[in-house]
């Protein structure tokens, strides 16, 4: 006897849905994997600005002086508070990088005739270089806070660099999607979890009430 064709019926269309929450399953893990180490971060140094007396470090300060060479000029200082900076000779701006651990260019200067002060403040540290246009004295001064300075100061973004508040900006709207995409993952397995709405309804209110006792 001939044996009758296998007859292949095509695989179901997923419907708009399904993918929808495919896509959402997708977005979930993968953008957690991507953030696990910043959240883990602003958890960490969450903790840590909480309980600042558990964590408090002495600063270490470094104090130099030197002498400006003739040979280099400075600008001409003006007592007319409304007077515009002055800039710095490319000579003596070289000077100075040499004199000072941090870029020039990340200080800012203003004059307080007869000095010009420039004075840099990082996320864990903050220095300062005083010129003295009548003696040419230069006095330098760095303070460092300490590891945990620094990451308090990160977390809060204080004196942190551009780049470092444009990657908060992009791991907060990360943040957002993983909350808003785990909130979907809740919807479509409802069914299978009886317990969703509960725990999701307790972990919407709880933090709510918390935020607006905390605002009162």
């Amino acid at each position: 006897p001939h044996s009758l064709p296998l007859c292949r019926f095509p695989p179901p269309r997923r419907t708009m849905q399904q993918t929808f929450f495919r896509l959402m399953r997708l977005a979930h893990w993968v953008i957690g994997a991507f953030i696990l180490t910043t959240l883990t971060f602003f958890a960490a140094t969450g903790f840590m600005l909480n309980h600042g007396k558990w964590f408090e470090q002495e600063p270490v300060q470094n104090d130099q002086e030197y002498t400006l060479p003739e040979a280099l000029p400075l600008p001409e200082l003006s007592d007319d508070p409304n007077a515009p900076t002055p800039a710095l000779a490319p000579a003596l701006t070289a000077w100075l990088a040499e004199r000072s651990p941090y870029p020039i260019s990340a200080y800012q200067m203003k004059v307080e005739a007869p000095e010009i002060l420039l004075e840099y403040q990082g996320p864990g540290s903050e220095a300062s270089l005083t010129i003295d246009s009548e003696t040419r004295a230069v006095a330098y001064h760095e303070q460092k806070n300490g590891i945990v300075a620094l990451l308090n100061n990160l977390h809060k973004g204080r004196h942190a660099p551009t780049f470092w508040k444009r990657y908060m900006d992009a791991f907060a709207i990360l943040t957002v999607l993983v909350a808003l995409s785990g909130l979907a993952l809740l919807v479509y397995y409802r069914k299978q979890r009886r317990s969703t709405w509960l725990w999701a309804t307790t972990g919407i209110t709880i933090p709510l009430v918390i935020i607006l006792l905390a605002i009162h």
